[in-house]
């Protein structure tokens, strides 16, 4: 069967940069790490074997590096197959926090792409939720967001135009919206009411996440209200299913007496 354009092959290797002051170990970890960013989930990597002549080293130091990736949960070992690439599962729990927090936290570096803004009438399902009349101007803010220069989301907010008129003169592409909104407009974000559905990825948004056309995304809508109980933003966004998890707590019903 022939490879698909995301799974690395022997040949590849010929591709790869030189060495870099820091030793061959560090080396190693480097290529091998974007080697597995750029490909696709479950992908083989070359041999123990195939590595070590490439770099001119002893297999125990490949089989260090591979050891590195496997402990930050980058690839996994079967034994008598092989080594495969492992793209984490990021699980999305419920405690309320921004995009770029929630990355941080995770010990990745947010960051966005492909960013379009602009202002316009709000449709009659955008102006329900924001609580403002329909047509009233609106911020509509999407972008592509990233972690560790990964797709992860198609983000596509609303906001009302009225409320923050300067919104999308002050923010960038990369800015955390949240941050800019307490920063710039005092904004102290208290909850969100968040639905989760299941969709397909159309060709256009497949595209721009990096995946294959159909692949299943989760449709998060989430309305986010400050500490006064207003309405601040209303946004329906698109997660990679290969790359989240929706984690939820559940209880038993208090016992009466």
């Amino acid at each position: 069967m022939p490879r698909t354009r995301h799974e690395p092959s022997d040949g590849a290797l010929e591709s790869l940069p030189a060495e870099r002051n820091g030793g061959k170990g560090e080396h190693i970890r480097d290529v091998l790490t974007a080697m597995v960013l750029n490909s696709r989930d479950g992908a083989l990597l070359p041999s123990e074997r195939v590595l070590a002549e490439r770099f001119g080293v002893a297999r125990m130091t490949v089989r260090g590096s591979i050891d590195a990736l496997e402990s930050k949960g980058m690839v996994r070992r079967v034994p008598g197959r092989g080594t495969f690439v492992q793209h984490p599962t990021l699980t999305h729990s419920e405690i309320f926090r921004s995009f770029s927090e929630d990355m941080r936290m995770r010990g990745m570096t947010p960051g966005a792409k492909s960013y379009r803004a602009r202002t316009r009438p709000a449709a009659r399902q955008v102006a329900a939720n924001l609580d403002i009349a329909p047509g009233d101007p609106t911020h509509y803010i999407e972008r592509i967001r990233t972690a560790d220069g990964i797709p992860m989301a198609l983000e596509r907010t609303n906001l009302a135009a009225a409320r923050f008129p300067s919104l999308l003169k002050v923010m960038e592409r990369d800015d955390s919206l949240y941050e800019v909104l307490g920063r710039v407009f005092g904004v102290r974000l208290e909850s969100a009411r968040q639905t989760v559905t299941i969709a397909r990825l159309t060709g256009t948004e497949a595209k721009r996440l990096e995946v294959g056309e159909d692949t299943p995304a989760f449709l998060i809508e989430r309305i986010s209200v400050d500490n006064m109980g207003k309405v601040v933003e209303y946004g329906r966004s698109l997660y990679r299913g290969d790359r989240y998890a929706i984690q939820m707590h559940v209880s038993p019903p208090s016992q009466g007496g």
